[in-house]
Protein backbone atom coordinates (compact mmCIF):
# COMPACT_ATOMS: atom_id res chain seq x y z
CA UNK A 1 0.00 0.00 0.00
CA UNK A 2 2.72 2.33 0.86
CA UNK A 3 4.96 1.96 -2.44
CA UNK A 4 1.71 2.55 -4.68
CA UNK A 5 1.11 5.66 -2.68
CA UNK A 6 4.89 6.74 -3.22
CA UNK A 7 3.75 5.99 -7.05
CA UNK A 8 0.88 7.99 -6.96
CA UNK A 9 2.86 10.90 -5.61
CA UNK A 10 5.78 10.75 -8.37
CA UNK A 11 3.17 10.79 -11.14
CA UNK A 12 1.37 13.63 -9.48
CA UNK A 13 4.46 15.15 -8.86
CA UNK A 14 5.74 14.94 -12.07
CA UNK A 15 2.44 15.79 -14.16
CA UNK A 16 2.41 19.13 -12.07
CA UNK A 17 6.31 19.49 -12.76
CA UNK A 18 5.92 18.64 -16.45
CA UNK A 19 2.35 21.34 -16.55
CA UNK A 20 4.19 23.98 -14.65
CA UNK A 21 7.49 23.60 -17.35
CA UNK A 22 4.53 23.51 -20.06
CA UNK A 23 3.19 26.75 -19.05
CA UNK A 24 6.34 28.59 -18.83
CA UNK A 25 6.98 28.08 -22.20
CA UNK A 26 3.96 28.98 -23.29
CA UNK A 27 3.92 32.43 -21.23
CA UNK A 28 7.17 33.11 -22.90
CA UNK A 29 6.02 32.51 -26.44
CA UNK A 30 3.25 34.67 -25.51
CA UNK A 31 5.25 37.19 -24.92
CA UNK A 32 7.39 37.29 -27.53
CA UNK A 33 4.39 37.15 -30.11
CA UNK A 34 2.90 40.35 -28.00
CA UNK A 35 6.71 42.02 -28.10
CA UNK A 36 5.92 41.45 -32.18
CA UNK A 37 2.84 42.52 -32.43
CA UNK A 38 3.71 45.75 -30.59
CA UNK A 39 6.58 46.35 -33.38
CA UNK A 40 4.14 45.90 -36.14
CA UNK A 41 1.84 48.17 -34.78
CA UNK A 42 4.52 50.65 -34.39
CA UNK A 43 5.64 50.24 -38.18
CA UNK A 44 2.03 50.15 -39.51
CA UNK A 45 1.11 53.79 -37.58
CA UNK A 46 4.52 54.88 -38.88
CA UNK A 47 3.08 53.89 -42.22
CA UNK A 48 -0.16 55.64 -41.61
CA UNK A 49 1.28 58.87 -40.61
CA UNK A 50 3.48 59.02 -43.90
CA UNK A 51 1.04 58.35 -46.15
CA UNK A 52 -1.61 60.84 -44.63
CA UNK A 53 1.42 63.32 -44.91
CA UNK A 54 1.45 62.60 -48.71
CA UNK A 55 -2.09 62.86 -49.11
CA UNK A 56 -2.16 65.98 -47.79
CA UNK A 57 0.33 67.40 -49.93
CA UNK A 58 -0.69 65.83 -52.99
CA UNK A 59 -4.26 67.34 -52.04
CA UNK A 60 -2.58 70.78 -51.78
CA UNK A 61 -4.06 73.55 -54.09
CA UNK A 62 -0.57 74.66 -54.86
CA UNK A 63 0.33 70.67 -55.81
CA UNK A 64 -2.98 70.15 -58.09
CA UNK A 65 -3.00 73.39 -60.07
CA UNK A 66 0.47 71.87 -61.03
CA UNK A 67 -0.66 68.29 -61.90
CA UNK A 68 -3.48 70.44 -63.95
CA UNK A 69 -1.31 72.14 -65.72
CA UNK A 70 1.05 69.36 -66.71
CA UNK A 71 -2.27 67.46 -67.69
CA UNK A 72 -2.85 70.28 -70.22
CA UNK A 73 -5.78 72.39 -68.23
CA UNK A 74 -4.98 76.22 -67.85
CA UNK A 75 -7.22 79.10 -66.63
CA UNK A 76 -9.47 80.50 -68.95
CA UNK A 77 -8.58 84.63 -69.93
CA UNK A 78 -12.35 85.63 -70.09
CA UNK A 79 -14.72 84.40 -68.72
CA UNK A 80 -18.49 84.43 -70.26
CA UNK A 81 -21.59 84.09 -67.76
CA UNK A 82 -24.35 82.47 -69.30
CA UNK A 83 -27.51 83.43 -68.04
CA UNK A 84 -31.27 81.16 -67.98
CA UNK A 85 -33.62 82.86 -70.48
CA UNK A 86 -36.05 85.24 -68.88
CA UNK A 87 -39.77 84.68 -69.45
CA UNK A 88 -41.50 87.51 -71.51
CA UNK A 89 -44.94 86.40 -70.66
CA UNK A 90 -46.04 84.78 -68.14
CA UNK A 91 -49.22 82.68 -68.33
CA UNK A 92 -52.27 83.08 -65.53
Amino acid sequence: MKNLRKYILIVVCGVLATSSTFMTVETATSGVEVSNLQKEETQLSDEKRYLQDLLVKTMSLSQLQERSSGLGYVKPVTLIYVAPPEAVAKLP
